[in-house]
C-alpha cells in the first residue's frame, strides 16, 4: 500500500490543532498573546508543507522520465488555514478551499486577480507593499487588514515567499489567519447572508416598499429621491440618485449612513457633478448596469473638490450602479448608484436584479411627470 505524499502525513494533526486555536478565541484577553504565539507556529507549519508539497525531497530526475505527480495541489486545497498564493503584485495564482469560503469568492473568478482589491482601501497599499518586498526576497512579515464582508473582526495576513517550481519570479504565499481578540459585530454582522430563498423574500418586500412609495406620491424627484432612500436601507450603505438626460445630469438625492465617520461625505457627494462621476456618467451613457467587486480603480466614484477620490473617503468595497431607463430601452433619465463600504459583502445577483427592477419602476415615474 502506498503511504501518503509527503508532508501530508501531519496534516490531520494540523487541521485538528487549528480548530482548537479557533475555539480558543473566546479565552480570556490575558491569553490571547500565547494563543497568537500557537497560531504564528501552526502557520510556520503550513508553510513548511507547501514548500514541502512544491520540491519534494528524492533523487534528480533523469532526463526524458515521466514526471511524478506533485502533492502540492491536494495539501494546499487542503490546509486547514485560508491560504492564498499570489505574485509580486498580488494577483491570485491559486487560493484553497478555506480561502474560497472566507472571502467567499470562486477560485476560477479569483484567478488573475489581485488580491489587494478584496481589501478595504485603507489596507491596499500597505498589503501590496508587503507583498512586494517579500517577492523580492526581503524576508515574511505579518499584518493586520480587513476583509469586506467578515464578521468576527480583523484578520492577520501573513506573507513568506515561495520559490516558483516553473522558474518564474518568486511567488508570495499568505496565510489569513483570525486576529486574536474578542469577536466583534459590525455592519457585517447585521448584514450576514441569508440563504437565497430568504433573500429574495426581503428583497420583495422592499420593492413592495419602492413600488407603494412612487404610487403614493405626486411624480416629482423628492419622490425618486425617497425610494433611493429606501433602497438605501434595504441594499448599501450609500445612495446616490442622478436625473436628467446624460449630456446635462443633476444629481437630486445623497443618502448616506445615519452616523457616517466622515462628516463632511454627504456634502461632497452632493456637490458633484454626475459627469464627474465615472461609474454613473458610463452607465448613463450606455443603460448597461455596473456591478464592481475587487476593483483597484479609486477613481470610479471621481473626486471631491480637493481632489480626494471619493473610493477612498467612503471606503467603498464593493458598488453597484443601474440606469433609468424606460421600458424599450430607448431613453436614459437618470442613474442610481449604490455603495457598501468597509465590511459590506459584495452584491448579489439578486440584489443587482432587485435594483433595477427598482430603477425600471423609478424611469417609469420619472417620464411621466417629467422629471428633469
Amino acid at each position: 500500500m502506498n503511504g501518503p505524499p509527503a508532508g501530508e502525513s501531519g496534516l490531520p494533526d494540523l487541521v485538528a490543532r487549528a480548530r482548537e486555536l479557533r475555539a480558543a478565541r473566546d479565552h480570556p484577553p490575558a491569553e490571547y498573546p500565547v494563543l497568537l504565539d500557537a497560531a504564528l507556529a501552526e502557520l510556520d507549519h503550513a508553510i513548511d508543507a507547501v514548500r514541502l508539497a512544491q520540491d519534494p525531497p528524492g533523487p534528480p530526475r533523469t532526463p526524458g522520465a515521466k514526471a511524478a505527480p506533485r502533492p502540492f495541489k491536494a495539501i494546499f486545497d487542503h490546509l486547514p488555514w485560508p491560504v492564498v498564493l499570489t505574485d509580486g503584485q498580488t494577483v491570485v495564482r491559486r487560493l484553497n478551499r478555506a480561502a474560497a469560503e472566507l472571502t467567499g469568492l470562486h477560485p476560477g473568478y479569483a484567478a488573475g486577480r489581485p488580491l489587494a482589491a478584496l481589501l478595504r482601501p485603507a489596507d491596499r497599499a500597505a498589503f501590496r507593499a508587503h507583498t512586494a518586498a517579500v517577492a523580492g526576497g526581503e524576508g515574511g512579515r505579518s499584518l493586520p487588514v480587513s476583509l469586506p464582508g467578515l464578521p468576527d473582526g480583523p484578520l492577520y495576513a501573513t506573507f513568506t515567499g515561495i520559490d516558483a517550481p516553473d522558474g518564474r519570479e518568486r511567488d508570495v504565499l499568505v496565510v489569513l489567519a483570525p486576529a486574536p481578540g474578542p469577536r466583534t459585530a459590525g455592519r457585517a454582522a447585521e448584514r450576514a447572508a441569508p440563504s437565497a430563498v430568504v433573500r429574495q423574500a426581503e428583497l420583495t418586500a422592499l420593492l413592495d416598499r419602492t413600488a407603494r412609495a412612487l404610487l403614493g406620491r405626486e411624480p416629482s424627484a423628492a419622490a425618486l429621491g425617497a425610494v433611493a432612500g429606501l433602497l438605501r436601507d434595504g441594499l448599501a450603505d450609500w445612495a446616490l440618485l442622478d436625473l436628467g438626460p446624460p449630456d446635462e445630469p443633476v444629481r437630486t438625492a445623497v443618502h448616506g449612513p445615519p452616523a457616517p465617520d466622515d462628516a463632511g461625505l454627504e456634502k461632497a457627494f452632493f456637490r458633484q457633478d454626475p459627469r464627474a462621476c465615472p461609474v454613473s456618467a458610463e452607465v448613463m451613457a450606455s443603460g448597461a448596469a455596473a456591478v464592481e467587486h475587487l476593483t483597484d480603480d479609486l477613481d470610479r466614484l471621481g473626486t471631491d473638490e480637493d481632489g480626494a477620490p471619493l473610493m477612498a473617503r467612503a471606503d467603498v468595497t464593493a458598488l453597484l450602479s443601474v440606469a433609468l431607463a424606460t421600458p424599450d430601452g430607448t431613453t436614459v433619465l437618470g442613474a442610481l448608484t449604490l455603495l457598501r463600504g468597509g465590511a459590506g459583502p459584495p452584491f448579489s445577483l439578486l440584489e443587482a436584479g432587485a435594483a433595477e427592477i427598482a430603477a425600471g419602476q423609478m424611469a417609469v415615474v420619472a417620464r411621466r411627470g417629467g422629471v428633469r
